[in-house]
């Protein structure tokens, strides 16, 4: 089963191509067993990192360039200007208004106009209200957008662990530390236009700066449809909202770079792009990614890499340094795998092979609506999971449970899927994850019944499943059938 054993009393370790049972993926954050840290232009730099640091750090701006030119590359024109440590501290609307509100006082409108420009023989208060006031008039601000700005996000959306978005969570453990303004909540999906513009309009005057969603629900599965799609683009143009995309879930793994640039979604109101995008988990960094072709900010007339450049200089400047060193080389060798690769492309033949091989097996997932998500990123009935002991993303109450696969070419292909995932074969491999974990002195990662850490040593050995020491955690664990 692909098993190693070190040669030196160390465990049997299963090869990193060898498919597993963890769908989990520390929620989406692994894209891949293998590490990618060995390619070519990474594996000297640390070398060299480990044996002259500060000759690495000299060249630490040198690739930080390298990284946002790439990011830019891989995600066709989205530039990542805003790192953070998790994807939920992006997500807040005083950050958020900061950082629009540069963009637009770095933009050529201002810095290449002879009346809005800084001015060296200018009281420095005076110059920072005149173009303070500009940027305001160019967003359609008043005092309010600036001082309490909040958001208009879907009604289904994940919102966040915790700050103003963890107002619209589904789970009371989130609501219970929510802080902040609640954000105005908007059903999406079921209304017209007419009846959205009205709802962004209400909002935009109660000093709403943006709206905030996701293409695939992580509450449900379901998947935004393209017209509802086109339909929030050209009421957010009409109102002056920004859009803002959460992709921390789907980035890599739905068939595209970012989900709206599926082709389905790229095609509707084509001319009307997001102007924010929030990144994280498997791309090694989390943060804000911004297009300067976006609803709003195509308006900065940001036409030059030397412009784009310069305002991603100057916000990042308000930081000591936007991403450790460590971090930025593994986020380097992750996009460039992603691109060599083809990561999104492979996604969506390992969402296929995973879809079918699901269907085959379960007649309950062949009923239409009963498998949801797009590409690699897949949602099914919690009961199925269980039935297949899967370790799945999971929300401690919702019915619905995620599969986020690694995106290692054999996890597109459905036979490999059969013998090491679902079928009653994988059993075997479940017994050499069970053996090092055994010798390690490790448990498996994480509760196979509600999703977070697993802290109970009285796991299966057989399943190769754990479990916190929930009570409800606890009952339902010892009720699962082993293979």
């Amino acid at each position: 089963m692909g098993s190693l054993d070190s040669g030196i009393g160390g465990p049997i370790a299963p090869s990193p191509d060898v498919l597993d049972h963890d769908f989990h993926s520390a929620w989406g954050s692994v894209y891949t067993n293998r590490s990618t840290v060995s390619d070519n232009e990474t594996l000297p730099l640390w070398q060299q990192y480990a044996s002259d640091k500060g000759a690495v750090e000299r060249k630490y701006q040198l690739l930080l360039h390298e990284y946002t030119d790439l990011f830019s590359d891989v995600f066709s024109g989205y530039y990542p200007i805003s790192m953070h440590a998790h994807a939920t501290d992006s997500l807040l609307p005083t950050t958020i208004a900061s950082l629009i509100l540069n963009t637009v006082a770095t933009s050529p409108l201002v810095l290449n106009s002879p009346t809005l420009k800084p001015r060296a023989d200018e009281n420095p208060e005076d110059t920072g209200k005149r173009v303070r006031d500009f940027a305001m008039n160019f967003l359609g601000w008043n005092d309010t957008h600036v001082l309490t700005p909040n958001f208009v996000v879907a009604d289904n959306i994940y919102g966040a662990g915790y700050g103003p978005l963890a107002h619209t969570s589904k789970e009371w453990e989130i609501t219970a530390i929510a802080s902040g303004p609640k954000p105005i909540v908007v059903n999406m999906k079921d209304t017209t236009a007419d009846e959205l513009d009205t709802q962004f309009a209400e909002a935009k005057a109660k000093g709403c700066i943006a709206v905030v969603f996701d293409m695939v629900s992580t509450e449900d599965g379901l998947v935004l449809q393209p017209d509802v799609f086109g339909m929030i683009k050209a009421c957010c143009a009409r109102n002056r909202l920004l859009l803002i995309v959460d992709e921390t879930m789907t980035a890599i793994r739905c068939g595209a770079p970012f989900a709206f640039q599926r082709p389905e979604y790229a095609r509707v109101e084509a001319d009307k792009r997001p102007d924010l995008v929030i990144f994280g988990k498997g791309i090694g960094v989390s943060g804000i990614a911004i297009g300067f072709d976006g609803i709003l900010t195509k308006g900065l007339t940001y036409t030059t890499k030397d412009d784009i450049r310069q305002t991603i200089r100057y916000w990042r400047a308000l930081v000591s340094r936007p991403i450790r060193l460590p971090i930025l080389l593994e986020a380097l060798s992750i996009l460039r795998a992603a691109r060599t690769e083809n990561w999104p492309a492979r996604s969506e033949q390992i969402g296929s092979a995973i879809r079918d091989a699901i269907m085959e097996i379960d007649p309950s997932t062949r009923v239409p609506g009963a498998v949801r998500g797009l590409g690699a990123v897949i949602a099914v009935n919690r009961e199925v999971a269980m039935r297949y002991r899967i370790m799945s993303a999971i929300r401690r109450r919702s019915p619905w449970v995620r599969w986020l696969p690694k995106l290692g070419s054999n996890s597109a292909d459905r036979e490999v899927l059969m013998r090491q995932v679902f079928g009653k074969e994988s059993k075997n491999q479940r017994q050499v994850l069970a053996k090092e974990a055994e010798k390690c002195g490790t448990i498996p990662l994480w509760c196979f019944i509600c999703g977070i850490e697993a802290t109970s040593k009285d796991w299966c050995r057989t399943c190769y499943l754990s479990f916190c020491d929930n009570e409800v955690c606890v009952q339902a664990f010892h009720r699962h059938a082993c293979a």
